[in-house]
């Protein structure tokens, strides 16, 4: 999802993809937004948005009005925010007795979003942990259950 990559870019860290079966490694200002693939969103999907931007707004500072944005440009915007409502599932879980802090918020966050893209062994080398513990960010990891998804770039 384009959301995906804005969020890189807000926390200033570059990405992996997979073209064409291999991993490629894109800095994210080399990426350009697509055009809208839809005019509107369902009422439905326009709550289920709203709730994981109410969940990271405060990380990442997307607005509910610019995720709509986002998700109008996604090729496939279900798909996606299902990877959101995943990553706020466990991030709401973890946070019930932790994030007091923005790092903490951050990492926690990071742990997801990394996880989304990779499986449980490549998101833990690649974090870089600074407030949480191994322990704790295993945990984060353990809790997503979704499959790794790898961001989709398509070259024009």
């Amino acid at each position: 999802m384009k959301g995906i990559i804005s969020v890189l870019m807000v926390l200033s860290f570059s990405y992996t993809a997979y073209a064409q079966e291999k991993i490629v490694t894109i800095d994210p200002n080399q990426i350009q937004m697509h055009g809208y693939v839809h005019q509107s969103l369902p009422q439905d999907l326009l709550k289920r948005i709203k709730v994981t931007t109410d969940t990271f707004e405060i990380i990442d500072g997307i607005s509910f009005e610019q995720a709509v944005d986002l998700y109008k440009r996604d090729l496939d915007p279900e798909s996606n925010l299902v990877i959101w409502e995943e990553m706020a599932r466990v991030y709401n879980i973890f946070c019930k007795s932790r994030c007091d802090t923005a790092a903490e918020r951050k990492e926690v966050y990071r742990a997801l979003l990394l996880r989304s893209m990779f499986s449980s062994q490549e998101s833990l080398a690649r974090l870089q942990l600074k407030v949480l513990s191994v322990m704790e960010a295993q945990s984060i990891i353990s809790q997503y259950k979704l499959e790794a998804k790898p961001i989709d770039v398509i070259q024009k």
